[in-house]
Order: C-alpha cells, then sequence, then structure tokens
C-alpha cells in the first residue's frame, strides 16, 4: 500500500528510512523541514504493517516534477519497491516527465527503470552528480506506465 503522509504526522520509522538516502543522514530532520512547502509531497510504502520505502516529490505547476528523495529499506532492497512508488507516483498525479539528481551509485538503477541521463555537474567537493530524467513518452515501458 502507497499513500502520501504529512510532515506533521509520519509514521514511526520514516525519518530512520529516510535518512538512508541523504548523503549527511544527521541532517535528516533540516531536510524533512522542506516538506512543509505545499508543493513538496511524502510518500510511504508498506508491506503489511511495516514500511519498505519513502519518497519525496516535488510538484510545482510551473516547474517539472522533480523526485526529490527515494529510500528504500537496506533489507528489502532489490525487490521491485522502489520501482513501483515511482511508477505509482508517476501514475497517481499524471506526470509526463519526472526529473531526479542521484549520484553515481543509484544512476544504474534509474537507467534500467526507464530514466535517462540529461546532465552531469562535479560538486566542490569532487563528486558526480547527475540529472536523469524519465519521459513517459521515451519509457518504452520499462516502467511499465
Amino acid at each position: 500500500m502507497i499513500r502520501e503522509v504529512e510532515i506533521k504526522n509520519l509514521p514511526s520509522r520514516f525519518a530512520e528510512i529516510f535518512s538512508e538516502c541523504l548523503g549527511r543522514p544527521e541532517q535528516s530532520d533540516e531536510v524533512l523541514k522542506m516538506y512543509r512547502a505545499p508543493e513538496r509531497r511524502l510518500f510511504v510504502m508498506r508491506k503489511g504493517e511495516s514500511i519498505v520505502a519513502v519518497a519525496g516529490l516535488k510538484l510545482h505547476e510551473l516547474e517539472e516534477p522533480e523526485l526529490l528523495h527515494l529510500a528504500v529499506r537496506k533489507d528489502k532492497r532489490r525487490r521491485g519497491f522502489g520501482r513501483t512508488l515511482i511508477k505509482t507516483m508517476i501514475n497517481s498525479f499524471m506526470i509526463d516527465t519526472l526529473a531526479v539528481w542521484t549520484d553515481e551509485d543509484a544512476v544504474g538503477f534509474y537507467e534500467k527503470i526507464g530514466f535517462n541521463i540529461v546532465n552531469e555537474i562535479q560538486t566542490l567537493n569532487g563528486l558526480v552528480r547527475y540529472k536523469l530524467r524519465f519521459s513517459r513518452a521515451k519509457s518504452r515501458g520499462r516502467l511499465e506506465t
């Protein structure tokens, strides 16, 4: 089951799982505060009573939709939960294109499900960040939207 949650009423373990997708997990409380803005949404995916994945999405009428955060519990990875969560958000909000910025560790996941690299930058501390974009028109069914 996937549902949207409010920042003021996060389920237990949400913050713990959310922090796994951050480069600096100790900043998760600070990062979560940005979800107070109405165009930023948080989602939780449960299997039974247990949270298996969480995501943050930015939906602004004047900007391209952007997946801000995605985290799947470490012991639940490689089972399709991340793909299913993204697919559900795309279908629920009728998103035609979806952008995401990520690091080298996750590029392969996004490419496998139909995202394409559209930009690459090197940060001041030498890390490479990639911007990828999913396009419903160009996906060739990889997300099976």
